[in-house]
């Protein structure tokens, strides 16, 4: 800001009040010294007059004459104007004399001194004096100095006003007129760009308006542009076929996630070399390199498909069945500038067609099976029962007796051939009776192993607990773990096999008794990563396996409520151990005694069966039995029977069913509308097909009982009796 008269006015008076403020100091400074001696002067002129009096009173004083000492000092104290007081005391503290004026005053100055004789203490003297009636040439002396400072002041401000006023005052106003021209230059200069700067503002606003309009035009056809490009990413990384895409030269560009799976290369790795090594091709039948469709693309500009037998060779060795076919990739002048692959696994898909002809093969054989199991039970049902009766009515001497016990034995032999080929065709539910577990084992191991280069070491406790189950199937469950550990060991072995009973307290999942069979072998093991598929249907690690055995033990042992696991190790051989439910406080049952004679008219019972064989065998053994029987071919018959007997008074005591009946009504539809007639009727069922749900589960069907064909006398009679007597 430019200085004015005004603002140099007020510089020199603020410039006089500090010139005046600094006089005042040194006023001040002058007069506290000249103060302080005064001061001085005073107290040594009242130390001298103490000195006079003390040596004017020391005679007195040595003659004792202590009130003339009283009286001079009383007396010069009232003519001695200045004094306002005075004391002498004596040294033992006894005042001699004191004299005190009344002077309203501050200002005092106090002295004493002591009065001696040749060292001897004889009196102390103190006086009390006004400084102020001594202090007047000192105020006068004040007042100089502050009139002689203001005057100072006064004439360097007036001597300067007027110095500034002539050689400054107007150089600066002159210095300040012009720069006041100068600062309206400068203003209208500014007005003159700002308008200049306004337009140029304004013609760059539009220039960057347009700027940011085509930036957010491009910026938005940029995220279009990468919204697409990763949408395509997206699309190629996520879809499940493998694509792979080349250039003009057939060098990969790249790879989606499914082909980095299957081929075993990274898009990183494979970035840049030949298709050929990244997609390797042989053909599945002579295992000779294919020529890859990329390669036939470029070659020919048309879409290529693959050969059908065609296996990748992944960059790990695996090999997989694939299918593909390979486009090729065109720039918007149609001309070719690469080729896309596009192929998938077709492994699983093809073993799942092998599977399918498998099962359907399984099938047809199991049916076929089935079949011919029901007819050989009813034939062997006939066979059976025709040599019981010969056993039962041939005597001793005849030498005959053997060779029909010996026939009956083959019988009972075929028996459970066919009950096996029930299981493999049916797989259905276990028939359960209560069995001694450890002859099941043994007998089915040696059978088993019996002529082959492998031997079996039992090791089977004595007392095992009695287990529920279908012995057939227990013996199929061992059958299928030894066979394995016999092929597992092509140069001979043995095959552990132990058995023993295990508390509950041992088995802290639950609280049922097992029996704990271990079949353990030294073959070549199982390697660790087929441990978890050595129970699926259809897996197998031979090559003329069907992958049935494993399967079914495991379906076996989980139907009779009991769980298998397995062991193994490579080199170190293979440990299955299953826990099957035990009942340790039954017993097994004795061997019924049967009926040694004919025994007329004990009861009638009604024989359902369509096969007139079984019929006729039937009869004849229930009629050797005492029984009276009455024969039905099918449901409708055996109903009209039944009726007709109970309305004639000689009702049915006991119905035998055959549960299959072709053509016609069997048993488990008879059985419906015979307990509507009536509801106290006592039914057994009958059928060659041991393994069905119905005979698995018969009173929930309504029977009271059920007979497996064939049966022989004793299991007959026994059935009979106990339904009877319950």
């Amino acid at each position: 800001m430019p200085l004015s008269p005004r603002n140099y006015g007020q510089t020199l008076l603020a410039f006089m009040l500090v010139l005046a403020l600094v006089l005042v100091g040194l006023d001040s400074f002058f007069f506290l010294r000249e103060q302080h001696k005064h001061d001085l002067e005073q107290d040594e002129k009242a130390r001298h007059e103490l000195e006079l009096i003390g040596a004017f009173v020391v005679e007195p004083m040595l003659q004792q004459e202590f009130s003339k000492v009283e009286q001079f000092l009383l007396q010069w104290g009232r003519s001695t104007q200045d004094v306002m007081g005075i004391h002498a005391f004596f040294p033992q503290g006894l005042t001699l004399a004191e004299f005190t004026r009344d002077l309203p005053t501050d200002n005092v100055l106090r002295v004493s001194t002591p009065i001696y004789f040749e060292g001897q203490h004889l009196l102390t003297l103190e006086i009390v004096k006004d400084r102020s009636l001594s202090s007047a040439p000192l105020q006068r002396f004040k007042r100089d100095l502050l009139i002689f400072s203001l005057t100072v002041t006064v004439f360097i401000g007036t001597v300067l006003w007027f110095l500034l006023r002539f050689m400054a005052i107007r150089p600066l106003e002159r210095e300040i007129i012009r720069r006041q021209q100068v600062e309206e230059e400068l203003h209208q200069a500014q007005v003159l760009l700002e308008d200049r700067v306004e337009e140029r503002t304004r013609e760059l606003t539009g220039a960057v308006e347009d700027l940011h309009r085509e930036v957010v035009e491009r910026t938005r056809a940029e995220h279009e542009l990468a919204a697409e490009k990763e949408r395509l990413m997206v699309t190629l990384r996520s879809i499940g076929d493998g694509v792979i895409s080349t250039d003009i030269e057939g060098r990969v560009t790249l790879l989606n996630k499914a082909a980095e799976r299957l081929t075993g290369w990274e898009q990183h790795e494979a970035m840049g070399r030949p298709v050929e090594e990244v997609f390797r091709l042989i053909d599945g039948e002579t295992r000779c390199p294919m020529e890859t469709p990329v390669t036939r693309v470029l070659g020919t500009g048309h879409i290529t498909m693959l050969a059908s037998q065609a296996l990748l060779i992944a960059r790990n060795g695996m090999e997989r069945d694939v299918a593909d076919s390979a486009a090729p990739i065109r720039n918007e002048q149609s001309e070719m500038v690469g080729a896309v692959l596009v192929f998938r696994d077709e492994t699983e898909k093809n073993r799942m067609t092998e599977d399918i002809l498998k099962v359907k093969k399984l099938e047809s054989v199991g049916v076929m099976a089935g079949g011919i199991a029901h007819d050989f039970n009813n034939i062997l049902a006939a066979i059976l029962g025709n040599i019981d009766l010969a056993i039962r009515q041939t005597s001793d001497e005849e030498g005959a007796r053997p060779l029909l016990e010996s026939a009956k034995k083959a019988s009972l032999r075929a028996k459970k051939l066919t009950g096996q080929l029930l299981t493999f065709a049916k797989g259905g539910e276990p028939v359960k009776h209560l069995a001694a577990i450890g002859e099941v084992i043994r007998d089915s191991a040696e059978f088993v192993l019996r002529g082959s280069n492998v031997r079996g070491d039992f090791h089977l406790a004595d007392d095992l607990w009695p287990v529920s189950m279908d012995s057939g199937q227990i013996s199929q469950v061992v059958q299928n773990i030894i066979l394995n550990a016999a092929q597992a060991m092509p140069d001979g072995g043995v095959v552990d096999i132990s058995c023993r009973n295990v508390h509950q307290e041992n088995l802290a999942e639950d609280s049922v008794n097992y029996v704990r069979i271990v079949i353990r072998d030294n073959g070549g093991g199982i390697p660790a990563n087929l441990l978890d598929s050595i129970f699926d249907p259809y897996f197998t690690t031979k090559e003329e396996g069907h992958g049935l055995g494993l399967a079914v033990t495991h379906s076996i042992v989980a139907k009779h409520g009991g769980r298998i696991s397995v062991e193994s190790k490579e080199g170190l051989g293979t440990t299955f151990t299953i826990h099957l439910p035990a009942s340790p406080g039954e017993r097994l049952a004795e061997e019924p005694v049967v009926k040694p004679e004919k025994v007329e008219g004990q009861a009638r019972i009604l024989v359902m069966d369509d096969d007139e064989m079984i019929r006729s065998i039937t009869q004849n053994v229930l009629d050797h039995l005492g029984y009276t029987v009455v024969l039905a071919a099918d449901g409708q018959e055996a109903l009209r029977l039944y009726r007709e007997n109970r309305e004639a008074g000689t009702p049915i005591d006991l119905a035998i069913m055959d549960l299959t009946i072709p053509g016609g009504m069997g048993g488990k539809e008879t059985i419906r509308e015979l307990l509507v007639l009536d509801p106290e009727a006592k039914v057994i069922v009958s059928s060659g097909y041991s393994n069905d749900p119905v005979m698995a589960n018969y009173r929930e069907y309504g029977f009271a009982a059920m007979l497996s064909k064939p049966f022989d006398v004793r299991e007959l009679s026994t059935e009979i009796d106990r339904v009877l007597a319950g």
